[in-house]
Parts: C-alpha cells; structure tokens; sequence
C-alpha cells in the first residue's frame, strides 16, 4: 500500500536571500520614510501650535512631548520585526517557484525534458510553471520521435 503524497512544505523561509532582503530592505525604508514624516509632522504642528500659545514652558507639555516620542519609538520596535517578517513571508510566494523554475530550466537547458514542476497551493507564477511543464512535455515528445 502507497502512503499518500503530502503537498511541498516549506523548508526554509529564505530562498531566494537577495530578492527576499531586497524587498524586505524597501519595504522598510518606505514605512520608516512615511512614519518619520508622519512624526515629524505632527511633532512639528503641536510644537509650532504650542510656541504661538507660549505653553512651551509647561511641565505637562514636557511630558506631552516625552510621551509622544516614546510612543514612536514603542511603535517602530513593534513595526520593524512585523513588516520584516510580512516582507519575508509574501516574498517566499514568488522566490520559492522562482527557484523551482531556474532549476527546470537549467535542466532543459542540459537537454534533460524529464521534468515536471509542482507549486505548493497559493504560489505565485502558477500560470510559469504550467507553460514550462507544457514546453517540456512538447519538448519531450519532439525528442522522442
């Protein structure tokens, strides 16, 4: 009796590293660009609003301000391990049949069209992998006869 094939499991989350850390790399950049604007804008409104009323000197503005700044700083300590992780996570979608993918084509290239490639569900370049299992099926009977 036969066991029943499991569908692929992942194996390691990196495998793709540069593509991975790259897209990881500009994720991040955009959400630190947009939150430190975003900081810094407020920080600067409620400053200026603050210096035209000249409430500056106040102790609980003081505590305003420190509280404003911890909560960036709280905010980003919990944001960069998340959208690094997400980042990593939806990259693995498309690095992982990229893979899969170069290696069938490295192997039609050596002229062996014995191959089928098998994406787990939910990767992306399905629609790739299929064409290229039709190209090597082609291929195969065309070398047969």
């Amino acid at each position: 009796m036969t066991k029943p094939t499991r569908p692929s499991r992942r194996r390691q989350w990196l495998v793709d590293r540069p593509l991975q850390l790259r897209f990881v790399r500009a994720v991040l950049l955009v959400v630190l660009v947009m939150g430190a604007t975003a900081a810094l804008g407020t920080y600067g409104a409620l400053w200026f609003t603050l210096y035209s009323f000249e409430l500056l000197k106040e102790a609980y503005i003081k505590a305003l301000f420190s509280t404003i700044l911890w909560t960036i700083v709280l905010e980003l300590v919990v944001l960069i391990p998340l959208v690094s992780w997400l980042g990593i996570f939806l990259t693995h979608r498309v690095a992982g049949p990229l893979v899969r993918i170069r290696a069938a084509l490295s192997q039609m290239a050596k002229g062996d069209f014995d191959i089928h490639l098998q994406l787990r569900k939910g990767d992306a370049l399905m629609d790739l992998a299929e064409d290229i299992n039709r190209l090597a099926e082609f291929l195969r009977r065309r070398s047969a006869s």
